[in-house]
């Protein structure tokens, strides 16, 4: 009602028909009658913690999330980054195209044609932005392509050039990645251990007319011939991707990441063994987490002394820092993540 852009009044119409479409039409009532109260006194700052004089009650009361991450975010970016991130995550994100042939500029074009409001994307990621309220379904009829951010299609770009390499992305599902690398010339096998997801990257390759390897396999034990470029993109917290999970915020806890880095690490060790001497393994999260992120790749490396990072290219240098892919939501608003590239010596 007061973050979103969008007038209250009409966010309160759309709230009361989404809940009589989801089945709730006793509720609507009872919606309505919240959200506009909520409209009349909500947008009073005074009635919420000051965010000068305290910073992390605002950004939890005011800015709706939970109260240990608007801790870690301060500590890791301070009140004005923290802000930043909570506002970004409040935001309606954007939906991004990215064409699988041809460039950014023809895809802009020939949605025009169609009738659909596009623009480029962020340098070096390929995608087009299409207009709020766009069907992506309708766009991607027009253009051979997939939705994807331009968040993940940095981390593709971050892989460098893949013509003719072995690639094996061991968290494959839903796909975007893998048939973005298979699109730039990778000869790529897509894995996942749980079936349902891997059937996602079937019905996204079967759609775009590719012919992609599936295999059922978990990436801790990947039953795979050594290849020349592995991607690990793991599991994550996703608080790089909260706007579009609005509900994720209050479903983790801090306990949850302590539990994915364990399961990260796992993963990573795994994933190592499938590297080709001289090969290059790109680990990859969607979350903003240190300790998922940059953390782990030094764990990684104390126990691996024959991986070096190497810095990637292809990619704004304003998402690029310390030698790692690090996106933070907001600036194009775009989603979070991290990425590295770890070269077998």
């Amino acid at each position: 009602v007061h973050m979103g852009g969008t007038p209250a009044y009409a966010a309160v119409s759309q709230a009361v028909e989404q809940t009589r479409r989801r089945g709730h039409p006793r509720l609507s009532g009872v919606v309505n009658g919240v959200l506009r109260s909520l409209a009349r006194k909500g947008g009073d700052l005074s009635r919420f913690p000051s965010l000068a004089q305290d910073p992390a009650g605002h950004l939890t009361h005011w800015g709706s999330h939970p109260r240990w991450l608007v801790h870690r975010w301060i500590r890791a970016h301070g009140v004005a980054g923290a802000a930043a991130l909570v506002e970004a995550s409040n935001r309606i994100p954007a939906t991004y195209l990215r064409p699988l042939t041809g460039s950014s500029g023809e895809a802009v074009s020939a949605l025009a044609a169609a009738g659909i409001g596009a623009e480029p994307g962020p340098p070096g990621s390929g995608t087009v932005r299409l207009e709020p309220g766009s069907s992506p379904e309708t766009a991607l009829g027009v253009v051979h392509g997939i939705i994807q951010d331009p968040a993940a299609s940095w981390v593709v770009a971050w892989c460098g050039d893949v013509r003719d390499l072995r690639v094996l992305d061991l968290c494959a599902a839903p796909g975007g990645k893998a048939l973005a690398l298979a699109a730039a010339g990778g000869r790529v096998t897509a894995a996942d251990l749980s079936p349902r997801r891997l059937a996602l990257v079937a019905e996204a390759a079967h759609r775009l007319g590719r012919s992609l390897p599936l295999v059922r396999a978990s990436a801790e034990a990947p039953p795979f011939v050594p290849a020349d470029l592995v991607l690990l993109d793991a599991p994550c917290s996703g608080t790089g991707t909260l706007a579009r999970h609005p509900d994720g915020r209050w479903r983790l806890s801090e306990t949850d990441i302590s539990t994915l880095s364990r399961v990260q690490e796992g993963l990573m060790d795994g994933a190592a063994r499938a590297v080709k001497p001289g090969g290059l393994l790109v680990y990859s999260t969607c979350t903003l987490e240190p300790e998922e992120n940059a953390r782990q790749v030094e764990s990684f490396l104390r126990r691996h002394d024959d991986f070096i990072v190497e810095e990637g290219s292809s990619v704004p240098t304003e998402v690029v820092r310390d030698g790692f892919l690090q996106i933070l939501p907001g600036p194009w608003n775009t989603d979070g993540s991290f990425a590295a590239r770890l070269r077998r010596s």
